[in-house]
């Protein structure tokens, strides 16, 4: 069998190269792979100065798509690579084949095929030309973390799935185009539930918060994001922190998705379309902000409700790869909703308690086994990690957890002892029953 030696800069001869390829065996594919692998692992540690953590990371990255796409689908070399390969693997197949996949993974991807490709130009295994064509489907990063949202837009259970789906492959999903001139639709029945006094009476910081967060988005637009998850950085993430009524308790080595404020209001924010990630992976506002910072503060109040009761994916709230199955408990929301409206305001209730009274009367209309599991999901669910923290900021609700609950159990909302509902949140949580009924 004939053995290329790629290090070798004179042998350059395309057709030779061809050739050679079209007789390569998948065994030898992968071994040519693992080769130029480990080559490139040494560069990043030895030449460039990486960590172990950073050059393992980027040439996991660059083996993983030789070996499962490259060879495992297309029975392709390392070296044959153009820029169609690169907008396949990111924006189809590894979406749609790679388990636990996400749009948190594009920039740490393209920047493991960037310093890989131009390892390999810098010695002499690929041309210029081929280089440039590479790097090319590089640039947007944007447009492939696009192509993750849109797939995760598709409904399974839609009638027009099929269409649905070949319309999203084929790249033809219709871009949502957003009129940024346009007026909030404020949710009538939320703001029929109450009048200002009762918000001014109330607990509620949500609002002075984020017009907190709105300013300080303002005074820095344009900062640059986050390779990973194009969140805000965290010096931004502690100055904010700061800048809240009631700052968390954050560990010197938090990120966004560690605050349940800032990365609630980030999420809300783009829900809103109040800024945008640019193509450049920076935070840039629109005038959309300048829309909801006119609107009255009750206003404010109910579309902040809106877009975290009914209009944000729960999913997003959650730090990323966090599971959970965080589409459930946003489908039986209203369950909670009509427990929390039943309870007097001010008074403590046991959390665990409600919850199984709640189960129990689920079981009179539905499995027995099921409604025990379905309020148990509930204690271990996007719910008490993030949603219950939400409403606490909303002013809707307080709890509390048991006095020898262990720091990360209490960050994951894990082991509530107790609740109480205000009065504004009574007033809300009836409606929000009264639409499950």
């Amino acid at each position: 069998m004939c053995v290329v030696e790629h290090q070798q800069k004179g042998e350059k001869c395309l057709k030779n190269k061809i050739l050679v390829r079209c007789k390569m065996t998948h065994r030898d594919l992968e071994e040519e792979a693992e080769k130029f692998v480990e080559s490139f692992y040494k560069y990043l540690k030895q030449e460039k100065g990486l960590s172990e953590e950073t050059a393992s990371a980027h040439a996991y990255q660059i083996r993983f798509f030789a070996l499962h796409y490259l060879i495992g689908y297309e029975e392709k070399s390392l070296l044959e690579v153009t820029s169609m390969d690169i907008e396949d693997y990111l924006g189809n197949w590894y979406i749609r084949r790679v388990f636990g996949s996400g749009k948190s993974d594009v920039r740490s991807i393209l920047v493991a095929f960037k310093k890989f490709y131009k390892f390999l130009h810098e010695h002499g295994d690929i041309e210029e030309e081929q280089l440039n064509d590479i790097l090319l489907a590089c640039e947007n990063p944007q447009g492939y973390i696009r192509r993750f949202e849109s797939y995760d837009e598709l409904d399974p259970e839609s009638e027009t799935w099929d269409e649905d789906f070949e319309r999203w492959f084929m790249g033809q999903e219709e871009e949502i185009e957003v009129n940024y001139g346009q007026q909030y639709e404020v949710n009538e029945e939320i703001k029929g539930a109450f009048s200002e006094e009762d918000l001014k009476s109330s607990n509620a910081t949500v609002v002075r918060d984020f017009q907190t967060f709105l300013n300080y988005i303002s005074a820095n637009n344009g900062m640059k994001l986050t390779a990973a998850g194009s969140f805000i950085s965290r010096k931004h993430v502690f100055a904010l922190n700061e800048a809240m009524n009631s700052p968390e308790e954050l560990k010197s080595t938090a990120n966004q998705p560690d605050s349940r404020t800032i990365h609630l209001f980030y999420n809300l924010s783009r829900t809103l379309s109040l800024f945008v990630v640019s193509t450049k992976n920076t935070l840039d506002i629109t005038p959309r902000m300048d829309i909801f910072k006119m609107l009255p503060p009750k206003e404010q109040f109910v579309v902040l409700f809106d877009a975290m009761w009914n209009e944000t994916s729960w999913e997003k709230f959650l730090a990323p790869y966090s599971g959970g199955r965080p589409e459930w408990a946003q489908a039986r929301r209203g369950d909670m909703a009509l427990l929390f409206s039943r309870c007097e305001p001010g008074r403590v209730y046991l959390f665990r308690e409600q919850l199984k009274q709640v189960g129990m009367e689920l079981a009179n209309t539905e499995d027995e086994l099921e409604g025990y599991w379905t309020m148990a999901e509930f204690t271990l669910s996007v719910f008490v990690e993030r949603i219950m923290p939400a409403l606490k900021l909303f002013g809707l609700l307080d709890f509390g957890f048991a006095e020898d609950r262990d720091e990360y159990f209490v960050r994951h909302g894990l082991g509530i002892a107790w609740f109480s509902v205000s009065e504004l949140g009574k007033m809300i949580f009836e409606v929000l029953a009264q639409e499950e009924l």
